[in-house]
């Protein structure tokens, strides 16, 4: 669409990757992690690695505010000529295992000695080593740590936070080891080692109430659409949606909805989005699946999820089985000019794992939550998702 006739100025603010300006609501908390770090950048030399959790549910705001809270230190410590850097991983994303999770850590922290022929501990003890050196510092965020623990059974949380055990005679180097998850459970996978390091340094996040999902939501809209795109009632109404169950205050979900709401209006040639364009896209395209979720996924799961989502459709049926699969996602690498794809069956379960789709058996494939009639309407929102994500 021409960009003039759209109600977009610039839709890209409301990904959830974009770090606003502001983060309404979470002073607080901010402060808290601040306050957590002060005697360390007063005495950096002699500092020890402090674990933080950040517990919060789905769309609270956690990563935002970590990400700011690191900026902010970051910026502190350059201010008293500290080199400090902040290293943030999406389990998900990048900790498919414990050596590859710390490579990435080495990777980001300290590129000049990133060697893919060491071991993980070996790598941890580099890293110590180069830091110490090289006087320099790092924090450690570990987003989606209760996810990697239901799945892995590896015991990085005993390995990072006794960093400072390697080399006791001087500071590690990591100041900091923050980890984020969606609530305590995930202390059941650790043993009782483990829970004594962790320590009980928590920093929780409340959910938004209707007030606070407008004042968030409204820094989104002045940067993502034009002026008069979006009226005071229909921001309302879209928080009104947010803050009621099965959303339950999730501010990805809401950006989503703005996003599809402003999508549709265009396509209607609205200059407006209306409250039944909200509606609309509400009614016919809730899950638990975000662009986020989307975002996260490697290049090779956005292939497979998009072969079983047109598998899906085609079949008109809520399950499908690994075969069907395997041919649509043949056909998906023969579109996009990719090599044929092997062990798809480890792919799907990686994203059954993620709660991206529901793996009941091998015939019986799908997604969970959704009804016979919502389902082809959501599989068509979820393939335009999934393709407009390959193709940006």
């Amino acid at each position: 669409m021409d960009q003039r006739n759209s109600v977009f100025k610039d839709e890209a603010k409301l990904s959830p990757r974009h770090i606003p300006s502001k983060l309404p609501h979470r002073d607080e908390e901010i402060s808290l992690l601040l306050s957590f770090f002060k005697d360390s950048l007063d005495n950096i030399t002699e500092s020890y690695l402090k674990t933080i959790q950040i517990i919060g549910g789905v769309g609270s705001g956690k990563t935002c505010t970590d990400i700011r809270f690191a900026q902010i230190l970051t910026n502190r410590a350059s201010e008293k000529g500290i080199t400090l850097n902040h290293i943030y991983i999406n389990l998900k994303l990048q900790g498919r295992s414990k050596v590859v999770l710390y490579r990435e850590i080495v990777e980001q922290g300290a590129p000049e000695i990133y060697s893919t022929s060491l071991s993980a501990e070996e790598l941890l003890r580099q890293l110590v080593k180069y830091l110490q050196k090289e006087k320099k510092y790092l924090i450690i965020t570990l987003d989606e740590i209760d996810y990697y623990l239901r799945i892995a059974n590896q015991q990085i949380i005993y390995d990072l936070t006794r960093l400072n055990e390697l080399y006791p005679d001087q500071s590690c180097g990591v100041i900091g080891l923050i980890v984020i998850a969606r609530d305590k459970d995930f202390h059941q996978y650790l043993d009782k080692s483990e829970l004594s390091t962790l320590g009980r340094n928590f920093v929780e996040f409340k959910p938004y109430n209707v007030s606070q999902i407008i004042n968030i939501l409204e820094e989104r809209v002045a940067e993502a659409f034009k002026p008069k795109a979006l009226s005071p009632e229909v921001l309302e109404y879209v928080a009104d949606i947010t803050v009621e169950p099965p959303v339950n205050c999730d501010i990805r979900y809401a950006l989503d909805l703005l996003l599809y709401s402003g999508h549709l209006a265009d396509n209607e040639g609205s200059a407006h989005i209306r409250p039944e364009h909200v509606r609309k896209v509400h009614s016919e395209t809730y899950h638990p699946i975000t662009s986020e979720d989307i975002q996260n996924l490697s290049v090779t799961e956005k292939h497979v999820l998009l072969g079983i989502v047109r598998s899906l459709k085609t079949e008109g049926s809520p399950y499908v089985s690994l075969n069907d699969i395997r041919t649509s996602v043949d056909m998906v690498c023969e579109e996009h000019n990719i090599r044929k794809m092997e062990n798809i069956e480890d792919h799907v379960q990686s994203l059954n794992n993620k709660g991206i789709i529901e793996v009941k058996s091998l015939t019986k494939i799908g997604m969970s939550g959704l009804s016979a009639e919502d389902l082809s309407k959501y599989l068509d929102n979820l393939i335009e998702k999934v393709e407009s994500d390959l193709d940006a």
